[in-house]
């Protein structure tokens, strides 16, 4: 029996009001858009789809542009580009890099084609347009800029360096050395009867085990070492988790797990820490005979027990060798009471800082520069730039992003210091035994490394690099920990370190260290593509009572960024900073499911007046602040940075329903909160970058924020996290290796195919889908490996849906048949028939299987009856031929009889919108949408809160500044204002503009911004009237639905009357400003 396909959205009303009889009124002097005879103007130009291109990798970047014009109706009809290597030779129409020609091509943008840039190569540009019959051109558009990078790795001529303290050999665990009688052998064992002390935070049961991060074998005698690496390894037994706990990892050459998360070998978990008798043995092949008298154990070196030192250590063991597999083994020695070593930890991070000499004025100057974990960058004390928490969270044993400052302004004739602070970030999270962390883990120690190139007035340059010839020292910041919070003395304060003036002859010499990678695949160095983080506002804090011994600060709202304090305190006043969304008996409120408690930031006052202070090397989801520690005479006030990537704001809404609003008020701020370098879960508890969030939720990211370049980033970490079986892990990029389904589920990894499809349909971006089509073609051969008759049974299910009753294979063949049927799609647009008909083939069956599994002809209900599974048949067509309606119906009576309370998760949610919205019953997400009693938005809102909680409720027990359940906020663009596109066309290229009017609204208004510039539409109903105004880009048309009681409407000359639906008259519009007037819609 054939599937059928999911239905599109009739027009509104035409159900219910097919017989009525229409009347519509057009005004004279109609004209077409084609027939427009007026000028189009290129503006706001753009590389990359950035406002500032500087220093970028890519050498054939997009090159972008809106359109303005003097006349409705007018288009694009062709294009010039022109590219120079100055100013002067673009003016004078000698362009030395590129001139395209007249180009044929509606589209407002194109790719360079021109010659073939390098390194540090500034490009000036601009754009001619033609429109209308008469091909008509405006002159040339004003001159945009672009500027490559480092385009290959050569270019740098600078080392990664570090304080000496900060080396991997010094923050290595160092590992206990067993000495042993000279041996020759081939086969080591270990066996071990007394486990060490277990993980600080062992929960809910404390459990014994061992862990061993590396075995080595070495010979003093001849100083050789590394004998056991590449043995094999056989384990009495092991608790395996892939490429994370596995006996091979223990001779891989990686002590410590260094460059990596915890890796190596774990055992079975045990209730005590005596094993005596049944050891726990470990068994080295090492392949050849080998001559040896050292055991070397490295440790896990990641996570503490409660005393500081390292978990799950032998205490007591014995070492044997053999010739045979098979023994007998000899004893070589045994050890009883081993105490395990302890992390060595630097007094600060570090400080570096080098002074330089410039003879004459300064042309133009750029400092190209990475920093991990978070570097802070200065030049004669001034910041180098505005961005924060640089470089962006990525892999980095693959890739570390580096920025491209124009310091031109920050230089001056004579003596100059640069200066960078750097803190541990993502790449290094410290383990502590008293302080949160969502993970563990070191990538790489806080390390540098930078390029200052400088063009002299006289076109002489200077470069500087760093090297050992830099300075470093131990700065006033003692601790940074991504999750758990920052530490800064400020009696460690060192005046003017980062200027000429300061005195740094006490300072070390940097030293020169490996970079984050490996020696064999060291991480590429990429331009960051995207725009930056960036302080976008600052709150201030309002004083509320709090229990004895604190002071409590109330910002008005959640935000995500740094909590600053302004103390006068004595000179030693240690004083903690809490951060929490919530507040519980006067005291900042960290749930352990909310945050993990606890986590702090502390300050150490200097004693010098007022003194002012903010963490710079993570962040904290929060609205209140708890300061203990602060003396009662003290003055002291909080305000709050508000952090997120500064992505252009794309979109806006309004109406007349304050509840509505502020409902998109929540969602858009929880989506700011999230928006940092990658597209977080929250900013509170894990801070990782979940991935079903951005194809679910695609449509509200791309109606509030641009989101082409940040979104392409995101792609781009996907594929570098693509396993060699095809997998992408749900959280990119992965600095933990989770388990299951929660590291694979076809919704989470999908987002590799789905975003890529979502960024060509909203911005015409087929660059994406060529350049990881065969990437994702490998990830949907990786979950055909777990298709089973059609059927995808594994992964979360639909994710935090309270119906316990969902099946999770509905979720599961849904995130697959969406990967199979957005990859159709892609192959057709890339011209690969083959491929879509097999695509589109797969997708089918899988439908077809779920049909046949899970619905019920005699009841019209599928997977249990419950909302989420009903919402994922009808969105994917998993139903039998003409069972659609039977089933919706069921679909529509239970959300009502459910009081229009959602019962279901993240992963059906966006799919319910669709399908009522697509049916014609926005009055059904209106009634939604509207609630106030939980589960609903309307509850949270009503409840206080001001961002989008993790849970239906938006509890404090939860994080309460999740954007997943978000869906709804396209809901108010697409459907209450009104403002999409229509279903064939790609980057708005032709508008839909559609309002639904719905319950007692009687306005509302809404923009988006479009490839071709900005949609608007605002509506008005009264008693007698209904109007809508409409503004479309020049370059775009659009089909207006104007809700009409009866069918009349009154449209304005130059609309074109395509046809009457029910309460509804359809035009055609050009570009241009409209407006609409007709008897309102019954209600």
């Amino acid at each position: 029996m054939p599937i059928p396909q999911p239905h599109r959205r009739p027009g509104r009303w035409s159900a219910a009001l097919a017989a009525a009889t229409a009347f519509v009124t057009v005004l004279s002097g109609a004209v077409t858009a084609d027939a427009a005879t007026g000028t189009a103007s290129p503006t706001r130009l753009r590389t990359q789809h950035l406002t500032e291109a500087l220093g970028i990798d890519d050498t054939t970047p997009d090159l972008s542009w809106e359109i303005d014009a003097d006349q409705p109706g007018t288009r694009q009809s062709a294009y010039r580009v022109q590219a120079a290597t100055s100013p002067r030779l673009l003016s004078s129409s000698r362009p030395d890099l590129w001139d395209s020609g007249r180009v044929a091509s509606s589209v407002p943008a194109t790719t360079y084609a021109g010659r073939e840039l390098t390194s540090r190569t500034r490009v000036y540009w601009r754009v001619m347009l033609w429109s209308g019959p008469g091909q008509r051109h405006g002159g040339w558009s004003r001159t945009a800029v672009f500027e490559t990078g480092l385009t290959r790795q050569s270019d740098w001529g600078a080392d990664w360096i570090t304080h000496p303290d900060w080396q991997l050999s010094r923050r290595t665990v160092e590992p206990v050395v067993v000495r042993l009688p000279r041996t020759t052998a081939r086969y080591v064992r270990l066996d071990v009867t007394r486990l060490g002390l277990p993980l600080a935070e062992s929960f809910p049961d404390r459990t014994w085990r061992l862990q061993l991060g590396e075995i080595d074998l070495r010979d003093s005698g001849t100083s050789a070492t590394g004998l056991a690496r590449g043995a094999t390894v056989t384990a009495s037994e092991t608790e395996t988790l892939r490429k994370t706990w596995e006996p091979a990892l223990t001779v891989d050459g990686l002590p410590n797990s260094a460059l990596q998360t915890a890796a190596g070998y774990r055992s079975a978990a045990h209730t005590g820490p005596d094993v005596s008798a049944t050891p726990v043995t470990l068994t080295l092949d090492l392949k050849s005979v080998k001559t040896f008298d050292e055991l070397a154990l490295y440790p896990r070196a990641d996570v503490l027990t409660d005393d500081g030192r390292v978990p799950n250590f032998p205490v007591d063991y014995a070492v044997s060798s053999a010739d045979n597999a098979t023994g007998p083994f000899t004893p070589l020695t045994e050890v009883t009471g081993q105490r395990p070593p302890a992390p060595y930890l630097p007094a600060g991070l570090p400080l570096l800082a080098d002074d330089f000499t410039l003879p004459k004025a300064v042309r133009s100057a750029r400092l190209y520069i990475a920093g991990l974990g978070i570097h802070d960058a200065s030049i004669n004390g001034e910041p180098v730039g505005d961005a924060v928490l640089e470089p962006a969270n990525t892999d980095y044993a693959e890739r570390v992003q580096y920025a491209t400052y124009d310091v031109t302004d920050r230089l001056r004739p004579g003596a100059n210091t640069i200066g960078v602070a750097l803190g541990n970030g993502m790449s290094n999270v410290v383990s502590t035994a008293d302080r949160y962390r969502k993970l563990y883990g070191n990538l790489s120690d806080p390390k540098l490394i930078a390029r200052l190139e400088v063009t002299l007035a006289d076109g002489r340059v200077r470069t500087l690099t760093s090297g050992d010839d830099w300075r470093t020292t131990l700065g006033p910041t003692t601790s940074s920990n991504w999750y758990g919070g920052e530490d800064y003395d400020a009696r460690r304060e060192i005046p003017h370190w980062d200027e000429p003036a300061g005195d740094r002859a006490d300072w070390r010499h940097a030293t020169e260290v490996r970079g984050p990678g490996t020696a064999e695949r060291p991480a590429v160095l990429s331009a960051r593509e995207t725009e930056p983080i960036r302080v976008i506002e600052t709150l201030p804090g309002r004083e509320v009572d709090g229990a004895d011994g604190s002071r409590v600060f109330d910002l008005g709202r959640n935000i995500a960024g740094w909590p600053e304090i302004t103390v006068s305190a004595p000179e030693g006043t240690a004083i903690r900073v809490y951060p929490a969304e919530s507040l519980k008996d006067g005291h900042a409120f960290q749930s352990i499911s909310n945050v993990g408690a606890p986590l702090w930031d502390s300050y150490t006052a200097r004693g010098r007046g007022d003194e002012t202070w903010h963490p710079r090397f993570s962040y904290h989801g929060f609205r209140y602040l708890e300061l203990r520690g602060v003396p009662e005479d003290a003055t002291v006030s909080v305000r709050g940075h508000v952090l997120h990537t500064d992505n252009t704001s794309a979109g806006d809404f309004t109406s007349s329903d304050p509840l509505i609003n502020d409902i998109h008020s929540l969602i858009r701020r929880s989506i700011e909160g999230n928006m940092m370098s990658v597209l977080t879960d929250c900013p509170s508890r894990e801070k990782l970058g979940w991935l079903e969030q951005n194809q679910l939720v695609f449509p509200a990211l791309a109606g509030n924020y641009d989101m082409q370049s940040y979104l392409r980033k995101i792609v781009r970490d996907m594929a570098d996290a693509q396993t060699t079986e095809g997998l992408i892990p749900s959280t990119v990029p992965e600095y933990t290796s989770l388990p299951g389904g929660y590291r694979n589920d076809s919704n989470w990894g999908g987002a590799f195919v789905l975003v890529p499809w979502q960024l060509y349909t909203t911005y015409g971006d087929q660059q994406t889908l060529e350049t990881y089509y065969p990437r994702m073609r490998q990830y949907a051969a990786f979950l055909e490996t777990q298709v089973k008759d059609g059927i995808l049974d594994y992964g979360l299910g639909d994710w935090f849906t309270p119906d316990r009753t969902f099946p999770r294979a509905v979720a599961g063949t849904y995130g697959y048949w969406r990967v199979a049927d957005a990859l159709s799609r892609i192959a057709t647009v890339l011209g690969d028939e083959d491929a879509a008909d097999t695509y589109r083939a797969k997708a089918d069956a899988s439908a077809k299987a779920l049909s046949a599994k899970y619905y019920d002809a005699t009841t019209g209900t599928f997977g249990g009856g419950g909302h989420g599974a009903e919402a994922l048949a009808l969105d994917m067509g998993a139903y039998p031929a003409g069972e659609r309606d039977r089933l919706l119906t069921h679909f529509t009576t239970a959300i009502k009889d459910a009081g229009h309370h959602l019962i279901l998760g993240e992963i059906s949610l966006p799919a319910a919108f669709r399908v009522l919205s697509g049916e014609g019953r926005d009055d059904i997400v209106h009634a939604i949408a509207t609630r106030t009693t939980s589960p609903s938005y309307g509850y949270q809102v009503r409840a206080g809160n001001t961002t989008l909680g993790e849970s239906w409720d938006g509890g404090p027990g939860q994080s309460q500044n999740h954007f997943m359940l978000g869906a709804i906020d396209s809901w108010f663009t697409t459907r209450v204002a009104g403002i999409s596109q229509t279903a064939d066309s790609i980057g708005y290229a032709e508008l839909l503009i559609d309002p639904a009017v719905e319950g007692d609204m009687t306005s509302a208004s809404g923009s988006y911004r479009t490839p071709y510039g900005t949609a608007r539409t605002d509506w008005v109903r009264t008693a007698d009237t209904f109007r809508l105004t409409v503004d479309v880009p020049a370059g775009s048309t659009a089909e207006v639905h104007v809700p009409a009681a009866g069918g009349r409407a009154e449209a304005p000359e130059g609309a074109r009357l395509l046809r009457v639906t029910g309460e509804e008259a359809v035009y055609q519009v050009g570009s241009g400003h409209w407006t609409f007037d007709s008897a309102p819609p019954r209600s």
